[in-house]
């Protein structure tokens, strides 16, 4: 063969044949060549169009990721060209001679009529590549060219995953980042300074709300670290979005910032420590989040700080202060801070505004708050504050809001573990109310007494003052009329005596309550007061604030909370109403003229009054002239029951005040009609004049009041028919015409009144029947038609079966008779003949009941010998069973050992009974003992759910909590077994105690591991247990007296296992609290009234049924005695005189005032298990 010459176009193809190819092996059969050449042609397009795509799309979060794709993919594909044509070369080359090249197979000549295609396509390719790679360097030096805020700011962005109002829509590389919403710039720098970005509008009345929920325009997302690249950034400010996450450490980067906003998101984790990093920062808001965990050590009072604002979070542990002497704004409300009031917030010289409330802060108000000068809103309500009110709050004479106990919280939904908690000892200093700058003064169920002060001048500057709910004695002091500007007063439920002082301006004040007081005299005559501040420039007061002074409202007044509802409702800028209660007193004489001044009533149009007169002694004839320029109000309500008021009631009196909404004058001495002038109080709601001697007829008008809800007129004189037209009140609840002389029927109409829920017209002399339509009655839950004369049948009715509401008619059919087959409400009169086919019909009933009787007992013998029999081979397959248990036994437990080693369940071994069942000692084997509770098989049903709660039971674990070790459930026997604790139980060790020197720090010890169980189950377990039946008997005793609980959780079995039927309330009488025992409602705080009641017999050696409180009459018990000898200053009566001799008295005394408070019925001054074990630690011996 000759040589040939050499080819350029050859060598090129050899050029690309040895082109290195990572991706297949050196040789492969040329045949598979053409379709691989289709298969990376098209892989080569494809991955080509996507690099082109990425590299044309500018609006992507991440640029360097970009880049990187678009080049790899570019690579990618020219790779694939080259192979290709590298494949076809090595072909076409063999078949041109080649003599370096070596065919695998002879096949495939016709491949080398695809090399110029290929050759053409691969050119294509790699100009792809190339235009690609340029392409991609040049837009990479566009995207590199961005400032690395606007990276940072967009980075910010792709952590942001749901904008639903698409308020971001400009951030991309096409906009200036200085332009972006939100975003603000250094003129010359163009870097970032500001970031603002607030999804939600904040209103008044969407305060309250739960920020970051309520609100479809939210911002969701997380935190980006990359923020911490924006080192010129001033303010970041994203309040009111749906942000979570932690906040990143990346924070502390931020040198230049000074305000960091981050309020109403649902941020979790701890506060980084990186914030105390940041030395420019002057305001720091965090509220309305989830952060939880430690206020980090130097946060309050680093730097130039001015306002800390980290309420509403989850924050736990004792706070520290530093040096704060720029700190103006102080709020750490709503926590869970324990722990003291650090002493060292007096070094906060420049504080303004102090609220702490909504904690477990402990002790007493450190008197270093009288070093702070500048003070002026302080709130320490709803912690756990005792001790006296420091009389140093009189040198911060800037004070204008003082808030000491509040039983609502400020604009957050809270239980009742969270509940008030303040029990304050003594009184107000005088030099505190006097204080010349004090506005408002909030301190109701503050357990504060003693005298108000009797030196008011005109220096006083008190708007609201409320010491309702107290202990306050003695009069009203006659110079409190110098308070000219005071426009609510509350001094209900105290223990105030004497008169009211002639000049007091009780019309110039929106809401003014004495009620429930022992005052007494005869009321002045109020209504023409000239008012210093008049009740027209209330709408000017801050609770009118407008939407955008929400940060300021609380600076400048408390809320009142539900309390003051209607009063201080979210629209009372448009409904204004004044309140005066005199009510439950010992007031005398006519009732007085009052009034709130014409000025008000003529340019008050929607303004409300309410008067509360009633329960005191006030007599003479109604007045004409009470509702004198009622009607230039808006509504208004008067209540005058419970008096000794006579006269009649003048049509003119009701025509002089058409907005009366509530009319209450029950339980007087008022005669003659009702007029029917009555009909014109087109907004009148409740009308009661029951327990009066009016007389006459029904006015039928009142059928036109549509507002109507209560109509009250039982026991009075009146006669005639019921009109029929009180069936067009649509609203009407409560219809009470009863002991009155009305004759006539009952109008069908009455059924139209379709929400009448009681309808009481017994004690009268109605006739004919009872309406059929009363059976459409749907909401009607009580009637009583009783003693009338009444005949027919009893209609069918929906919730409606007592017989007692249907007696004493006697031509009534009996009440039996009305499910019988005759046609309900069809009159049958009353004949010899048909009272005879009524006995034959008697009697052929009693005798087929007898013969069913006799069936039946023969089929129940049968069955209880059937159900016996399979009992006996169930109970001797059960016994065979292995006993569940929970850790190592030092043996194997079944049914048979089990119950061998208790003696069968022998009253030699019993050791306690109780309300599931009984106790005994079992030796399982030498040296270990265990306690058997063999529980009352009645009690328990559901094998399956039983067994699924008794496995939960077995996992908890807790040092004061006795520990079960195993248990056995069968059809006909369950028990439990436990470990033995030889000390006894503290029922047996309690009442023993006078045969034994038991000194306190043994008392404190068993109280404490009392309370620290409760706390475990309450707030550790999982899932949380309420006991339900805390008492002596239930608390062991180790031979170190140590105490465990025992028994917790088997109410909960109880509850799992028992049928719907089932009401019985679990606990022992004694110690189980008043609302559980009245509505069997369950909550932690029934255990608390329990404990209360175990540490007043662990500290008093009683009973808490003593036999000794027989003599004080029914219904004394241990709690009633403690409260009585507090309220009468002997409390030393109630410790053992051995016991109040050896230890301080105040440890003594701590305890009892805990323990009254544990029990106290309201549950919103009950307090947590948490917080009654912290008190018990502070009063460590």
């Amino acid at each position: 063969m000759t040589k040939r010459d050499p080819n350029p176009f050859h060598s090129i193809l050899l050029l690309l044949y040895f082109a290195p190819n990572p991706f297949q092996p050196a040789s492969h059969p040329p045949v598979f060549a053409f379709f691989r050449f289709l298969v990376y042609s098209f892989l080569t397009v494809i991955l080509t169009y996507l690099s082109l795509t990425l590299n044309l799309t500018r609006d992507v979060p991440n640029l360097s990721l970009s880049l990187s794709l678009s080049l790899s993919l570019s690579l990618i594909s020219g790779h694939y060209s080259l192979y290709v044509t590298h494949r076809i070369a090595s072909t076409c080359s063999y078949l041109a001679g080649g003599k370096h090249l070596q065919p695998e197979t002879g096949h495939s000549r016709h491949l080398c009529d695809f090399f110029p295609v290929s050759m053409a396509l691969s050119c294509l390719l790699i100009l792809s590549l190339v235009f690609t790679f340029t392409f991609s360097f040049s837009f990479s030096q566009a995207t590199t060219s961005l400032p690395q805020d606007a990276i940072s700011l967009l980075s910010f962005k792709n952590s942001i995953f749901h904008d639903p109002s698409d308020l971001l829509h400009n951030w991309n590389t096409s906009t200036n980042h200085c332009n972006w919403y939100g975003v603000t710039c250094e003129t010359l720098s163009a870097r970032v300074i500001s970031l603002n970005i607030t999804a939600l509008r904040i209103t008044a009345s969407s305060r309250s709300s739960q920020p970051g929920t309520s609100n479809d325009s939210l911002l969701v997302g997380t935190l980006s670290p990359s923020l911490g690249n924006l080192t010129q950034l001033r303010i970041l400010s994203i309040p009111h979005n749906a942000f979570s996450g932690g906040i990143p450490p990346e924070i502390g980067n931020l040198l230049s910032l000074e305000i960091l906003e981050l309020q109403g998101n649902n941020f979790s984790g701890g506060i980084p420590h990186q914030i105390t990093y940041l030395s420019s920062l002057l305001i720091l808001n965090l509220s309305y989040n989830s952060f939880s965990g430690p206020v980090p050590g130097n946060l309050i009072g680093f730097g130039t700080l001015n306002v800390i604002d980290l309420s509403n979070n989850q924050l736990s542990g004792g706070v520290s202060v530093g040096n704060c002497e720029f700190l103006t704004h102080l709020k750490l409300s709503n926590n869970f801070l324990v722990d003291d009031i650090p002493p060292e917030i007096g070094n906060c010289s420049n504080l303004r505004t102090l609220l702490l409330d909504g904690n477990i802060f402990q002790g007493k108000i450190p008197v270093e708050v009288g070093l702070i000068s500048q003070l002026r809103v302080l709130d320490v309500s709803r912690n756990s504050l005792t001790d006296r009110i420091p009389k140093e709050l009189a040198q911060c004479w800037r004070l204008s809001v003082v808030v000491l106990t509040n039983l609502v919280a400020d604009g957050v939904s809270t239980d009742d573990s969270r509940g008030e908690f303040n029990a304050f000892e003594g009184g107000i200093p005088y030099e505190v109310l006097l204080l010349p700058n004090l506005q408002i003064f909030w301190a109701p169920r503050a357990n504060l007494g003693g005298r108000l002060p009797g030196n008011w001048n005109d220096s006083c500057s008190l708007r609201v003052l409320n010491l309702g709910w107290n202990n306050f004695t003695g009069t009203l002091p006659e110079n409190m009329v110098m308070c000219k500007k005071l426009y609510f007063l509350d001094l209900s439920s105290n223990s105030m005596q004497g008169s009211l002082p002639p000049q007091l301006q009780v019309s110039c004040m929106m809401y003014f309550n004495v009620s429930r007081n022992s005052l007494s005299g005869v009321l002045p005559a109020f209504g023409n007061d000239s008012c210093e501040f008049s009740l027209i420039s209330y709408e000017q007061e801050p609770n009118c604030l407008d939407e955008e002074d929400i940060h300021n409202a609380y600076f400048n007044i408390p809320v009142w909370g539900s309390q003051m509802n209607p009063l201080f409702s979210s629209n009372s800028c448009d409904n204004l109403f004044v309140a005066h209660d005199f009510s439950w007193n010992s007031f005398v004489g006519s009732l007085p003229l009052f009034s709130i001044g014409n000025e008000f009533f003529l340019t008050n149009s929607k303004a409300s009054y309410i008067l509360f007169l009633n329960n005191n002694e006030f007599n003479g004839p109604l007045p004409g002239e009470l509702f004198l320029n009622c009607n230039g109000l808006e509504g208004f309500s008067i209540n005058l029951s419970a008096n000794n008021i006579s006269g009649v009631i003048y049509p003119e009196m009701l025509l002089d005040c058409l907005s009366l909404t509530d009319f209450k004058a029950a339980h007087n001495q008022i005669d003659g009609s009702i007029p029917p002038e009555i009909g014109r109080l087109k907004i009148l709601q409740h009308l009661d004049l029951s327990k009066n001697t009016l007389s006459g007829f029904l006015p039928g008008q009142l059928g036109e009041l549509k507002d109507l809800k209560w109509i009250l007129l039982g026991e009075n004189n009146l006669t005639g028919e019921v009109p029929a037209q009180l069936g067009q009140l649509t609203s009407l609840l409560v219809l009470d015409l009863s002991q009155n002389a009305l004759t006539g029927s009952i109008p069908a109409a009455l059924a139209n009144a379709t929400n009448l829920e009681i309808l009481l017209l017994d004690h009268n002399r109605l006739d004919g029947e009872i309406p059929l339509a009363f059976s459409m009655l749907s909401s009607l839950t009580e009637l009583d038609l009783s003693f009338n004369n009444l005949s027919g049948n009893i209609p069918h009715l929906q919730h409606s079966d007592d017989c007692d509401s249907f007696m004493g008619n006697k031509f009534l059919h009996s009440c039996p008779d009305q499910y019988s087959a005759a046609p309900p409400g069809l009159p049958v009169p009353i004949k010899v003949h048909k009272l005879h086919n009524r006995n034959k019909l008697k009697s052929f009933i009693i005798a087929m009941a007898t013969s069913a009787c006799v069936v039946l007992c023969i089929l129940v013998v049968i069955f209880l010998v059937i159900l016996g029999r399979r009992k006996f081979i169930t109970l001797t397959s059960l016994r065979r069973k292995d006993v569940v248990t929970f850790g190592d036994a030092p043996t194997e437990l079944n049914y048979d050992n089990v119950v061998r080693a208790t003696g069968n369940f022998s009253i030699r071994n019993l050791i306690g009974t109780g309300g599931f069942g009984s106790t005994y000692k079992a030796e399982l084997v030498p040296g270990f003992l265990v306690a058997v509770k063999r529980l009352s098989i009645g009690r328990f049903q559901g094998l399956e759910q039983f067994d699924a709660e008794i496995r939960t039971l077995g996992k908890i674990r807790h040092k004061n909590l006795v520990t079960l070790i195993g248990y056995y459930v069968g059809e006909a026997e369950m028990f439990l077994i436990y470990n033995y604790l030889s000390g006894g139980n503290l029922e047996t060790f309690i009442h023993e105690r006078s045969e034994k020197n038991v000194e306190w720090p043994v008392i404190h010890k068993i109280a404490i591991d009392i309370a620290e169980a409760l706390n475990f189950l309450h707030y550790m377990c999982v899932p949380r247990i309420v006991h339900r039946d805390i008492k002596p008997s239930n608390i062991l005793l180790d031979e170190e007296l140590n105490a465990y609980l025992s028994d917790f959780g088997l109410a909960r079995l109880l509850e799992v296992s028992e049928t719907h039927a089932t009401t019985d309330v679990a606990g022992t009488f004694g110690y189980v609290a008043p609302e559980y025992a009245t509505t069997c409602r369950v909550s932690d705080k029934a255990d608390v009234y329990s404990f209360g009641v175990v540490l007043l017999e662990l500290m008093s050696g009683k009973k808490s049924l003593d036999p000794s409180f027989s003599e004080f009459g029914n219904g004394f018990n241990i709690v009633s005695w403690a409260k009585w000898l507090i309220k009468e200053g002997r409390s030393c009566e109630f410790f053992p005189s051995e016991l109040w001799e050896s230890r301080p008295k105040e440890y003594m005394l701590g305890m009892l005032r805990l323990a009254s408070t544990c029990t106290v019925e309201t549950l919103s001054v009950r307090p947590s298990m948490k917080q009654v074990l912290e008190k018990l630690k502070q009063l460590d011996s």
